[in-house]
């Protein structure tokens, strides 16, 4: 499972960030993941649970998000989704000469604190 690989680099950067607030608390955390990883989210709920124990995030929800592939086609330059993200082909002209521009990361979306000031 690389889920829990995954899910331990969310915490840390999670746990850096509110390092800048320290008196801050966590109500809701919202983190959207690429379709590209195949991340089960229920398998990411529950890593971040067990990472979480005994931290500032202990107890936390955490919102998962599935952010769709899409490329640009570097032959005919067109963008969107793609049909099939096992087999990248631009759907304007059936290229293979594709870029991935969304659904291949992770990014922490939102952290929502409560009392954040100082």
């Amino acid at each position: 499972m690389h889920e829990g690989n995954f899910t331990e680099q969310i915490v840390a950067a999670i746990l850096s960030e509110l390092k800048k607030h320290p008196k801050g608390k966590v109500k809701q955390i919202k983190v959207k993941v690429g379709e590209m990883l195949h991340l089960e989210p229920e398998s990411v709920k529950m890593h971040f649970e067990l990472l979480t124990k005994g931290t500032r995030l202990e107890g936390i929800g955490l919102d998962l998000e599935e952010v769709p592939v899409t490329v640009c086609c570097l032959d005919c330059r067109a963008e969107g989704q793609v049909t099939d993200h096992h087999l990248l082909l631009c759907d304007n002209c059936d290229s293979r000469n594709v870029k991935i521009t969304s659904g291949n990361n992770i990014l922490i979306d939102s952290i929502e604190l409560e009392g954040a000031s100082g």
